[in-house]
């Protein structure tokens, strides 16, 4: 007949078996639940990461063709000026030169166009410019507007999408004839006291998107691919090797209308945890082996502890949120109370593993400030708030100048040093907004409570911080230039959080040209 010391052992060490092995399986578990809840936002902060990076390029053509656009109408008092030959020859010439120096300073441009509508010219007024293999610009032949309808697509439709539009578009991909890179083009329509006088466009090479995309890496097995603006067909396909039927998707729509598309599985997003899946394992089993050597001396110790520690136990299994330690026998000197320490320290690694998910999904990795993802999450509940109520708050966008030709001349390390640079004089001079990081070189700024009531000194502050502001290269010295520009919401004309950052983000584009002025003289 056993005796009961041996029956209680047997039942102490089978229970301390199976507290093991039921807390290391809800720490694994609750583990992976915490990563595949998270899964879907990291896929998508870093999907919209790339996809930043993507629309720096395209909103570049966009912002050249803005330029172009502001210069061709502020030439003239009126669209019957165009109607003088000899203006209009020498205005189309001053026109040339000015484009054909914004497009060679944009990037992957193919050609650009300017075409003066046939209300105020004749059908072929204007010109079209392919850049060449040798750096020079070939002039091509140009459609003549009044021979075909406006519903025909093939041979005018890239004119009359912008004119019907109103606005600029961009264009569906297409092969030029005799060009061999597929282009897809940004056209915008140009008005002079509200008539419509022409449109101009820019060419870009498709073929830079594809290329992009193919270089985005996607975890080991993920993949990343360029869709349509309907969503149907995908331009490249998904790499050999990688996963065909992923877990989970992200798909961001780009400023040209189409959506980048990333997809991976939730065993490669999680491949990073596994060692320490493992090592919450080991420790257990450390534990364990401890723990039975030591209730062989203390039977009689470990029963009251065994109730409480099972109680957090299943308290645990219920949700890290909800588990309650402070019954667990932590200050106890044997093997439940060692037990007890790890639970308790296993609940707190799982916590601050928890904290640090949520900070890769809103922190930006460079400057350590909130990311695109915070700032979309703001801007929903910034447009809740105006539904309901009538918030005072403000935007201030700011954008760095020169960032591509810094990264160039200098390396993107360099780039990287502006961009810290900006985002610290931003949180240096904005004590009580948010500040984001947005795009690559783009950042935004809520602005409220102090910084919304006293922001146009502030806005002093941060003109006169940047302008002696500067990163050391060797003997020279590259200064942090920034264009910046302010907008508060007005419940008179404001009906989402949109409307205010469209202000702030166009009197940004003002200062940008302002400072070129300043530059230029």
């Amino acid at each position: 007949m056993k005796s009961i010391q041996t029956k209680i052992l047997v039942v102490v060490i089978a229970g301390l078996l199976v507290i093991t092995a039921v807390v290391s399986a809800i720490a694994v578990n609750m583990t992976h639940e915490v990563m595949h809840r998270d899964a879907d936002r990291i896929l998508k902060n870093a999907t919209q990461r790339e996809a930043a990076q993507i629309n720096d390029v395209l909103g570049d053509v966009m912002k050249s063709s803005s330029i172009m656009e502001h210069y061709a109408v502020t030439e003239l008092n009126s669209a019957d000026d165009l109607k003088d030959e000899a203006f209009r020859a020498e205005y189309l010439q001053n026109a040339e030169v000015m484009f054909s120096e914004v497009a060679l300073n944009t990037t992957d441009i193919e050609g650009f166009y300017l075409r003066l509508d046939p209300s105020v010219a004749d059908g072929t007024s204007g010109f079209y410019k392919m850049l060449q293999t040798d750096g020079s610009l070939k002039d091509m032949m140009l459609t003549d507007l009044t021979q075909y309808d406006q519903d025909d697509v093939q041979n005018v439709g890239w004119y009359y999408a912008a004119v019907k539009s109103g606005k600029g578009v961009w264009l569906d991909p297409y092969y030029f004839p005799g060009h061999n890179n597929q282009l897809i083009s940004f056209v915008q329509p140009m008005y002079c006291n509200r008539q419509l006088i022409g449109v101009i466009g820019f060419d870009m090479n498709f073929n830079y998107l594809i290329k992009r995309i193919d270089e985005i890496a996607v975890y080991e097995d993920g993949h990343a691919i360029l869709l349509s603006k309907d969503g149907a067909t995908a331009y490249n396909a998904v790499p050999e090797g990688h996963s065909h039927n992923p877990h989970t998707e992200s798909k961001v729509e780009l400023k040209n209308g189409m959506f980048l598309q990333m997809g991976a599985d939730y065993q490669d997003i999680q491949r990073d945890i596994r060692p320490m899946l493992v090592k919450i394992v080991l420790a257990f089993l450390t534990v364990l082996a401890c723990a039975i050597v030591y209730t062989v001396i203390v039977t009689q110790k470990i029963v009251g502890p065994l109730k409480r520690l099972t109680s957090a136990a299943e308290s645990l299994s219920m949700g890290v949120a909800e588990a309650d330690f402070s019954q667990v026998p932590v200050q106890s000197k044997d093997e439940i109370g060692t037990l007890s320490k790890v639970l308790t320290n296993t609940y707190a690694k799982i916590q601050e593993y928890t904290s640090y998910i949520n900070a890769l999904a809103y922190r930006d990795s460079l400057t350590g400030i909130k990311n695109s993802t915070a700032y979309t999450e703001a801007i929903d509940e910034l447009n809740k708030t105006i539904r309901t109520g009538n918030p005072q708050f403000g935007v201030l966008v700011a954008d760095i100048n020169n960032l591509k030709e810094t990264n160039d001349r200098y390396g993107h390390d360099i780039g990287n040093e502006l961009i810290i640079h900006t985002s610290k004089v931003l949180t240096d001079t904005f004590k009580t907004s948010a500040v984001f990081r947005i795009g690559g070189d783009e950042f935004a700024v809520l602005l409220q409570g102090d910084d919304y009531k006293q922001y146009r000194s502030l806005l002093e502050k941060l003109d006169d911080a940047y302008a002696h502001d500067f990163v050391s290269v060797c003997n020279n010295q590259v200064p942090v230039a920034v264009a910046r520009g302010v907008a508060l919401f007005d419940p008179e004309i404001d009906r989402v959080y949109e409307d205010v950052f469209s202000k702030a983000d166009h009197a940004m584009y003002l200062h940008k040209e302002q400072s070129k002025i300043m530059i230029t003289n």
